[in-house]
């Protein structure tokens, strides 16, 4: 058994332009395309653990057209509720998942010598663990302490737990100071004045 881990499926998206995915001819396109070809159920087994760190449906989606797509997915899923989760109750959700996490809480877990936190906000994750996350699509795939499992920045598909410590031995070991430019004096002055402020809490 293997344990994968994934977020930000957003079945039935329609915005398919402005997030990127304009390589999917339709939202049935995009759904199909999660579940088989390349992706979800390619790597996945029947046994396999799957952790869904957030944001299945498209907040805007037929809940009960999309749904159903869930149990199309391999694995005994556990999901860690998103923002666009919130218009489903845990009575729709649970047919499909073993367990349900509230949204902006997140577990805790070892992923081999690794101390871990899994939550859909980076900024909910922990100071002491390696956090795995989503929510930003596309915005970033590592961070000095963050690995974003959403499928927009992994080709569509979930994240073996093998590869996991490969990306925290490349953040911790290899990655140099450009990759981190953020950090840098050169971006100093904008880091209070760029981008959205708040929360995405109500």
């Amino acid at each position: 058994m293997s344990t994968f881990f994934t977020a930000d499926w957003h079945l039935s998206e329609t915005r398919l332009e402005i997030m990127s995915r304009d390589i999917f001819d339709s939202p049935e396109h995009m759904n199909e395309s999660l579940i088989n070809l390349h992706n979800i159920n390619s790597k996945v087994k029947k046994n396999d653990e799957v952790y869904v760190i957030g944001d299945v449906i498209f907040r805007d989606a037929n809940v009960e057209e999309t749904l159903p797509l869930i149990e199309r997915f391999n694995g005994r899923k556990i999901l860690i509720r998103g923002n666009h989760d919130r218009h489903i109750t845990d009575e729709q959700f649970s047919p499909f998942f073993e367990e349900i996490i509230p949204e902006g809480e997140g577990i805790e877990m070892m992923i081999g010598d690794i101390p871990c936190y899994l939550t859909h906000y980076p900024t909910r994750g922990k100071k002491y663990k390696y956090n795995l996350v989503g929510h930003i699509h596309g915005a970033w795939k590592h961070q000095l302490n963050m690995l974003n499992v959403g499928v927009d920045v992994h080709h569509f598909c979930p994240v073996n737990e093998k590869f996991v410590s490969k990306y925290f031995t490349a953040i911790t070991e290899y990655y140099d100071e450009d990759v981190w430019v953020a950090y840098n004096e050169i971006n100093s002055r904008y880091r209070n004045n760029r981008g959205k402020k708040g929360t995405y809490f109500p």
